[in-house]
């Protein structure tokens, strides 16, 4: 006995109340339809339904066994639709936006490994530091610097970062080392805005518990991989994430100063819509960005 075409064959039979009907949803024959029932009653040792030629009814442990399987049918089907969306996810558009500091210097890296796994899903990247509009502007993730705005989201945090001021050995050179915050006052500051509603984004120092905001600044860029430009090319000191700018510090192009009164963490998070709303290929994503990036120094 096929055990699995047999409880399918009684299930549609209770649902269809008919052999006919469920021979023929089930492609096969009528005949076949009733032999996989008489085998799973002779192997249950009891009769799941009483037939008659007007209507085919459940026995009282056929109403049970149907409750049961029905549950464990429903998981089966739920398992080999999730294996089928799984081999369709490896096709297809996906869509992930990120800023520019983010893509040239986290994700780009990185990027040819899950190129290699995934050959045939055409990976669409929105490099800007613009805010989207996830849901209206068919973008599938995000991946961003920050807690989450809407509630309506879903945030998984891929690893915490710290902002970190520095400045390139040509302008400390020239200009001198600050050794406190307020020493900034004689330096020319280099900022961030937002592109989105102009605010500019204030350094930001700790010392003792309290914290300095300092909002001025000479010469700032809406972009954030253009606002590390300025600072290699020498403009002045800025703050900027730590992971971003690691290799630019290890290589010596980028000096660290005020570590002291520099320790604010911010969370780098994959953002998506709620999970029923993913598609297949946005779980591949998100499952290789969080493996890849988890463990990020």
């Amino acid at each position: 006995m096929d055990h699995l075409t047999a409880i399918r064959a009684f299930q549609r039979i209770v649902e269809t109340r008919s052999f006919t009907k469920a021979a023929a949803h089930l492609g096969m024959p009528r005949s076949s339809v009733s032999k996989a029932l008489q085998e799973l009653e002779q192997h249950l040792g009891t009769k799941l339904l009483q037939r008659t030629t007007r209507a085919v009814t459940l026995t009282m442990e056929g109403a049970e066994y149907y409750r049961k399987v029905s549950q464990l049918v429903a998981r089966l089907d739920e398992a080999e639709m999730h294996l089928r969306d799984m081999g369709a996810a490896s096709r297809g558009r996906l869509r992930v936006d990120l800023h520019s500091s983010l893509a040239q210097f986290i994700l780009l890296p990185v990027l040819s490994e899950f190129r290699d796994r995934h050959p045939h899903i055409q990976l669409a990247l929105g490099i800007s530091d613009r805010p989207v509009n996830l849901i209206e502007e068919g973008v599938d993730c995000v991946i961003r610097a920050g807690q989450l705005a809407d509630s309506s989201l879903v945030a998984k945090t891929l690893f915490k970062d710290q902002l970190v001021t520095c400045a390139s050995p040509g302008y400390l050179e020239h200009y001198g080392t600050p050794c406190s915050p307020a020493d900034l006052d004689d330096h020319r500051l280099v900022g961030y805005f937002s592109a989105a509603n102009g605010e500019v984004w204030p350094l930001r120092f700790r010392k003792r518990g309290a914290e300095q905001l300092i909002s001025r600044y000479d010469v700032a860029a809406n972009d954030s991989a253009s606002h590390i430009s300025m600072l290699v090319n020498g403009l002045g000191i800025g703050q900027t994430h730590a992971a971003v700018v690691a290799r630019l510090l290890e290589a010596g192009t980028l000096v660290p100063i005020l570590a002291d009164h520099t320790n604010t963490t911010i969370p780098i998070s994959v953002i998506y819509p709620p999970n029923k709303q993913l598609n297949a290929r946005v779980r591949l994503f998100i499952d290789w960005i969080v493996e890849r990036l988890s463990d990020h120094p």
